[in-house]
């Protein structure tokens, strides 16, 4: 067999040239296998001389999918797989939008609020989909819900009354449920928690603070131009007290800041905050890009560059490990699914019975074109439309119609293109790995270097 030294590796520069041997760390985006070599491997790899590798290491190599067939059309081949590992899922996904209302008014946000909540015909219908995905995919071993909004919370009779029938549906049907909740925080008390914690098998709430609250209370206001920063911390500090806080799954809390160039430098002071509230250990901190949504153009006008986030993101990441927070493995791994779009088991459903591929397409009036919409629920399954435009990513991928780029990226197996939707748009968004994933590549062997394989 012929062999080539796969296009999909991220090579990082020399670790210490004052280290005798030398060694860099090369993670194959193939396989997700990150891992320490020689330089003097890396050179054999490059000048083609495999044979001299020995058959050990060059068995271990082919096995991490670095070194391939030399016939091999290695992009033709991801997305093979990539359509397999999307098929052979076993999970029903469904992110329900029980209201089109939010108390807030954030400037970036794409949507139109409205007061329309989800009627008890919608439920049903919702469940009975439900059924048909379940019936249609009778290997499925997992449901799992995504509560979205609006604002989630101000649908709260239809989450419960819906995962309850969905729990039921799941037990009879002797498989699992999970779900997990995207709330901007304000009405979620700590008895709302208990409840949708303990009995509604909600084990993540992601939380948006903006940083610190001059900054958070300049754009999560609500649509009266009322703060809402110290509610929401009063109601996330008194959640984090409780004794069954953490009973299921250590820091159900994701707090998620939302950064562009007005509140970037004030971070690492966020950070120093939850931690003066006692909360480094409960909770878990992300950084976002502002970025465009429908009609509303913050990322454009406001925004970090992809190469000012990545950047900073690297600080950021390095501050938390200096405060002693919990940190996670942060190399992407290998994604067989882009996100929910490509898979035809996952749907969202909004409060007018609209059924999409995208949760950023309901409430948005740039998505009402019908390219964006399935169906409704409450209409005849013969009016749907399974094959909405960005279902067939990946086909359009194979036929280089969206983004020859893509074909061209070393980390194309754990990115897949990012966000289709956008490419779609002719709006071009590469992730912010693109430029910083060496160095996530070091940071992650300097806080755990049992996460990488060695290969000398």
């Amino acid at each position: 067999m012929m062999f080539k030294l796969s296009k999909y590796i991220v090579i990082t520069d020399v670790l210490d040239p004052n280290s005798v041997p030398l060694q860099r760390i090369l993670f194959s985006t193939r396989s997700g296998i990150s891992a320490v070599i020689e330089d003097s491997v890396y050179q054999q790899l490059l000048n083609g001389d495999f044979m001299g590798l020995g058959n050990n290491l060059l068995s271990r190599f082919m096995d991490y999918e670095i070194i391939v067939n030399s016939h091999e059309d290695e992009f033709q081949e991801i997305l093979k797989l990539n359509k397999l590992g999307v098929k052979d899922t076993k999970c029903i996904s469904l992110t329900i939008q029980p209201t089109a209302n939010c108390q807030l008014g954030c400037f970036y946000c794409g949507q139109v609020h409205s007061k329309q909540t989800m009627g008890a015909d919608i439920q049903e219908k919702i469940l009975q989909r439900l059924l048909w995905q379940l019936d249609r995919k009778d290997d499925a071993e997992l449901i799992h819900t995504t509560w979205y909004g609006g604002e989630p919370l101000m649908g709260y009779s239809a989450i419960i009354n819906l995962s309850n029938r969905m729990q039921e549906i799941a037990k009879d049907r002797g498989i699992r449920y999970s779900a997990s909740m995207i709330t901007n925080g304000l009405s979620l008390k700590k008895d709302i928690f208990t409840e949708l914690y303990l009995h509604h098998k909600i084990n993540r709430f992601q939380i948006t603070v903006d940083t610190m609250k001059e900054h958070h209370d300049k754009r999560r206001i609500t649509k009266k131009g009322e703060s809402t920063f110290d509610i929401i911390m009063k109601n996330i500090v008194e959640i984090c007290s409780l004794e069954h806080y953490q009973q299921i799954v250590q820091r159900p809390i994701f707090i998620r800041m939302n950064i562009d160039e007005s509140n970037y430098q004030h971070v690492t002071e966020f950070i120093d905050y939850i931690v003066s509230l006692g909360l480094r250990e409960k909770v878990e901190l992300g950084f976002s890009p502002i970025t465009n949504w429908g009609d509303k153009t913050a990322g454009d006008e406001q925004g970090l560059t992809t190469n000012e986030f990545a950047e900073l993101e690297i600080e950021w990441l390095m501050y938390l490990q200096e405060q002693g927070f919990p940190m996670e493995y942060i190399l992407p791994l290998r994604n067989y699914d882009v996100c929910m779009v490509v898979n035809e088991a996952s749907e969202v459903y909004d409060a007018t019975g609209n059924i999409t591929p995208c949760y950023e397409f309901p409430y948005t009036p740039k998505y009402n074109d019908e390219k964006y919409i399935i169906g409704n629920l409450l209409e005849d399954t013969s009016t749907y439309n399974d094959k909405t435009q960005v279902r067939g990513w990946y086909d359009d991928l194979a036929a280089c119609n969206v983004s020859p780029k893509c074909s061209k990226c070393n980390l194309f197996p754990v990115c897949n293109g990012g966000c289709p939707k956008d490419w779609y748009n002719g709006e071009v968004t590469c992730p912010t790995i693109k430029a910083n994933i060496e160095d996530k590549l070091v940071l992650q062997y300097l806080m755990d270097k049992s996460t990488l394989t060695t290969l000398m």
